[in-house]
């Protein structure tokens, strides 16, 4: 019996086609190849025709599926090439290396005895299956390679190239005669091995494990074996290790239940700018070498040129002439039997950009990496859950891809409100295919924006969500449920009733608003009712947009403004400067959600509220300020009650520190107020020249933070003010009182200091 040892590489073009023709060559009667037995099922789907790379294998166990890892494939990989042959030639496969479900077992085994040992704290959310080989896998674990060499760079110094990979991609992805390739691999693992540190455990256990499979396939009866491995493990496997220590090394392993499909895989998962350990620096590169083996560089310098030509940036013909010489003289010059990428890459810079590496960014993430995505055949064994996603994503014209794209959707029609709806739905299952911009102003149009990118390790996600149900509308609603009736908080519960708006779940929807109801009965902390009336006046606003129907929200939302009115005041009276600041987000938040219903009574109720903070001594000096500003905003108070405000506020009697917490509150927002209102200057200016001067100091960092939220153009406009206060053709001062401009100009320098450097700089400069 013979036992051939392939050597490999996990992704690389002329690896994958020295190892096709060795295997043609060879004629296996089995392949054995590193990779999960729990997928060995899967084998004959590869050549599907449906299957389109790049795909991946996914593994995960049942109970925990978000410690899923992967195994991906490209058409230019090595193991892929070996899966077509052996399929296609029904030459039995096996996956040999050490199964996921050992690994699976212990990490949920540490997880438990984490959360035992550590009480109220979460687990880590990228822990992983630590059994699977990371150069392989796609995973966030370092640990597990650190104690080994990279054989790789350590060949690539050996051979004095400054690039680590360059020894790889010269001897092996270059090399033109393939005789004698695996031979040379092995031998140089070898040397290498021998001058590594011992394996660690796991990586002991993964090698005894294909070693007992490669035995079982000798006592079997095949008599030409072909082992297809990373090439680091090659030594490991063809050296003398007995069945007893081996068996010892995997015995007791403990199991859990998996289950395994095939995934589309996307070619930016592929690069290792992704941080997947055995990624390639540039995979849309390695398939161009794949599929365009001769006049490879000419045709990769055509096709950027087209890609520049799209873009609108020059690319003549004999640029590209030229381009495709001085990367063959390149090649030449560095002794290399073809121009790779680095040769490809410089030649267009010097000629074809002109010099501009800022094309080559585009050539780079068009060409080098790419946004092709796989396909896998709709027999491939896959969640419910995921095949109503594809259902869904055909019917409405949402093709996934890796490439960030960005769609606007008008909800006034039938195709925008249900693109919406599929959006809101997987976001609430934890599916992050789509992220809304909330800059898109939802609240004063039909429109949403969104932007959309698919990333592989959702089918993770959606494999974890299908606890919930076998369609996408039907897992959001029984997931809303389960969380409404564990979820306490009120403020929860009216964002839960947001979502299940706007993906359209009218059975969430029902027992949302009870819970709701129940809670809203009982809650007695203002903060949550506060925090818990903008949702509510979302629905209650654009719920009938959506289809759904919101008269059963207003009750609730008037009990909830009843009794904010009567609690605010007695909330803002006698707090510190610091919850006064927290109580002015949810105040501006009432106000806005109040803005955005159309209920009268309501809004007089809430003014009347606000009047009151104004009025009454007790109020923290920065709520007074805040209310009355929202009430001037609204035209509920006269420009003479704004400056009677003013002048009683920063009287010189008052203390400091509440001066400027009032005048904090009064600030908030837009800079309009003090530019339309010259009688706030004045007030302003009096209140400043009143304070001795430690005090100013003292609360200048105060008075500046105030000023720190308008625009940059607004406080050009506030330092031209101060510049021109009191002189002829300055802005109508709102007040019959006469200007003194001597004392005017006292106060010039302090509110320059106030307003900044940038309104200085520009009042000298006039």
């Amino acid at each position: 019996m013979t036992v051939h040892y392939f050597g490999i590489r996990h992704h690389g073009p002329g690896c994958a086609r020295a190892l096709e023709a060795a295997l043609d060559a060879l004629q296996p009667d089995i392949v054995l190849m590193e990779g999960p037995p729990e997928a060995d099922t899967l084998i004959s789907l590869a050549t599907d025709p449906a299957m389109k790379p790049p795909v991946a294998l996914l593994i995960y166990p049942q109970e925990s599926p978000n410690l899923g890892v992967f195994y991906p494939f490209a058409t230019f990989s090595p193991e892929w090439r070996a899966i077509q042959h052996a399929v296609g030639r029904s030459v039995p496969l096996w996956f040999i290396d050490l199964p996921p479900t050992h690994g699976f077992a212990e990490e949920m085994a540490k997880s438990v005895n984490t959360e035992t040992d550590k009480a109220g704290e979460q687990p880590h959310e990228e822990s992983i299956a630590a059994s699977i080989d990371n150069d392989r896998q796609v995973s966030h674990d370092t640990e597990l390679h650190d104690w080994r060499m990279d054989p790789i760079g350590e060949l690539s110094r050996a051979a004095g190239y400054a690039d680590e990979e360059q020894w790889w991609e010269v001897q092996v992805e270059q090399r033109r005669d393939a005789t004698d390739l695996f031979a040379g691999i092995q031998e140089a693992m070898t040397a290498l091995r021998k001058a590594a540190p011992a394996p660690n455990l796991r990586e002991a256990r993964r090698e005894a494990h294909m070693r007992s499979r490669i035995r079982e396939a000798q006592k079997i009866g095949y008599a030409n074996i072909a082992v297809v491995c990373g090439a680091w493990h090659v030594p490991a496997l063809a050296g003398r290790a007995t069945a007893k220590d081996d068996n010892a090394l995997l015995k007791g392993l403990p199991r859990t239940k998996t289950a395994a499909t095939w995934v589309p895989w996307s070619d930016d998962r592929l690069a290792s700018e992704s941080g997947y350990g055995a990624g390639v620096t540039s995979p849309g590169w390695y398939r161009h070498l794949w599929h365009s083996p001769d006049r490879a560089v000419l045709r990769w310098i055509t096709t950027a040129a087209r890609l520049m030509r799209q873009q609108g940036l020059d690319a003549s013909s004999a640029s590209v002439i030229e381009s495709i010489r001085l990367a063959e003289a390149l090649a030449a010059m560095r002794d290399l039997p073809m121009p790779g990428l680095a040769e490809t890459r410089e030649a267009m810079e010097a000629v074809l950009c002109h010099g501009d590496p800022a094309p080559l960014a585009l050539i780079r993430r068009e060409l080098e990496i790419g946004h092709h995505i796989g396909a896998v055949p709709p027999s491939a064994a896959a969640a419910p859950l995921q095949r109503d996603l594809e259902v869904e994503q055909k019917r409405l014209r949402l093709k996934p891809t890796s490439e960030s794209k960005t769609i606007d959707l008008d909800l006034r029609e039938d195709g925008g409100r249900a693109r919406s709806r599929l959006l809101h739905r997987l976001t609430i299952l934890g599916v992050k295919w789509g992220e809304q911009q909330r800059d898109s102003n939802r609240t004063g149009t039909f429109r949403e924006s969104w932007t959309l990118r698919w990333q592989p390790e959702l089918a993770v996600d959606l494999i974890s969500a299908s606890r919930y149900g076998n369609t996408i509308e039907e897992a959001a609603s029984h997931k809303l449920c389960e969380q409404a009736r564990n979820e306490a908080t009120l403020p929860a519960l009216t964002a839960m009733l947001d979502w299940a708006v706007l993906a359209r779940l009218p059975v969430a929807i029902s027992v949302l608003l009870g819970c709701v109801q129940n809670q809203a009965a009982l809650a007695a902390d203002l903060a949550h009712l506060m925090d818990a009336l903008p949702p509510l006046a979302r629905v209650a606003r654009y719920g009938d947009v959506r289809g759904t129907h919101s008269t059963s929200i207003e009750p609730i939302i008037i009990g909830l403004v009843d009794r904010i009115t009567v609690g605010l005041q007695p909330a803002a009276s006698g707090i510190d400067e610091h919850a006064a600041i927290a109580l002015l987000d949810q105040i501006d938040a009432v106000q806005g959600a109040l803005d955005l219903l159309e209920m009268a009574g309501l809004r007089d109720d809430w003014f009347d509220t606000l009047q009151r903070l104004v009025t009454q001594d007790g109020v923290a000096p920065t709520a007074r300020g805040f209310a009355l500003r929202l009430l001037f905003d609204r035209q509920r108070i006269t420009e003479a009650e704004l400056a009677q405000r003013a002048r009683l506020a920063l009287s010189p009697t008052l203390p400091p520190a509440d001066a400027t917490g009032w005048l904090s509150g009064l600030l908030r927002g837009s800079g309009l107020l003090l530019l339309q209102h010259t009688e706030l200057w004045l007030a302003l200016d009096g209140w400043l020249r009143s304070l001795p001067h430690d005090v100013f100091i003292e609360r200048l960092p105060l008075l500046r933070r105030a000023f720190a939220d308008f625009t940059p153009a607004e406080r050009r406009q506030m330092g031209d003010k101060v510049r021109h206060l009191g002189q002829s053709g300055s802005a109508p001062v709102a007040t019959t009182l006469p200007v003194d401009e001597t004392r005017a100009a006292r106060v010039l320098p302090v509110l320059q200091t106030i307003l900044g450097p940038s309104a200085a700089q520009m009042t000298e400069t006039e």
